[in-house]
């Protein structure tokens, strides 16, 4: 069951398709900047050659066959060749995609991963996504991507993902908690409600996202709030609406969930 991490919203979604698709690459490494308009959902595709997407406004979710990934400013996503993917921005963003020939990226594997960028990661992302698309291709150029392919390599996954599942056990949880992330009902409460005991339900959240009930909520709490960080709700509002007792207390469990503060993923 794939996670709507946005906030619920009356809009539509405009459907767009992918802005460029070759029969073959021109070059090593092609760049394209993206800039969207809110509510665009970009249809499920999928392309011949590696992708690598940068977030430079905004925050894009991405649906995979292995959930969603969330894409706030200053991060990437790893996306490998033939990975089926759809995205969508409920408000407007602005992206850096570099496309890669398969050849080039075969070092970086065939998973879709988030990554967390670092300042030397993001300059050369920055600096190969400003290369006209048939730049002269040199052995400089070539060494500047095999160092991009590099860092990409050794650059850390980040936590900003959530898996499909599929267990109907679980589907009311995930549908209620999805809708409303404040719902306060405790595991026990929920497991009469699905007619499983509560050691049950923690034992298939653990199987399936690899945390139990308690931290996965604490999961989807966070990660819907990216989105209202990125419109500059007020801390105190975004943690009333997910359920905090207070700002603080939001503040301690995005430090312990994402390993910073809320700050990093603020627009200024």
């Amino acid at each position: 069951m794939p996670i709507n991490l946005s906030k619920q919203t009356s809009l539509k979604w405009t459907k767009q398709s992918p802005s460029r698709l070759y029969p073959e690459l021109p070059r090593p490494i092609v760049s394209i900047a993206h800039e969207f308009k809110a509510m665009t959902h970009i249809v499920s595709h999928s392309h011949p050659w590696s992708q690598l997407c940068y977030s430079c406004k905004g925050v894009t979710q991405t649906e995979t066959k292995e959930g969603i990934f969330v894409l706030p400013p200053e991060q990437a996503l790893w996306l490998p060749a033939k990975a089926e993917h759809q995205q969508r921005l409920k408000n407007s963003g602005s992206n850096r995609s570099l496309y890669i020939d398969p050849d080039w990226s075969e070092p970086l594997g065939n998973k879709v991963r988030s990554l967390t960028v670092d300042p030397l990661l993001k300059a050369l992302i920055l600096e190969i996504a400003n290369w006209p698309e048939q730049y002269q291709q040199t052995e400089q150029t070539d060494r500047l991507v095999r160092v991009l392919i590099d860092r990409l390599a050794i650059a850390p996954s980040n936590e900003l993902f959530m898996p499909t599942i599929k267990d109907n056990r679980l589907l009311p949880i995930i549908e209620v908690l999805n809708n409303e992330p404040a719902n306060k009902l405790t595991i026990e409460q929920w497991a009469t409600k699905v007619g499983a005991s509560s050691r049950t339900l923690n034992r298939l959240f653990n199987k399936s996202y690899g945390m139990g009930f308690s931290k996965w909520k604490q999961k989807i709490r966070i990660l819907k709030s990216l989105e209202l960080l990125n419109e500059a709700v007020p801390l105190q509002e975004i943690a009333y609406s997910l359920g905090y007792e207070s700002s603080s207390a939001f503040l301690t469990c995005f430090k312990k969930q994402l390993g910073c503060s809320p700050k990093k993923y603020i627009l200024k």
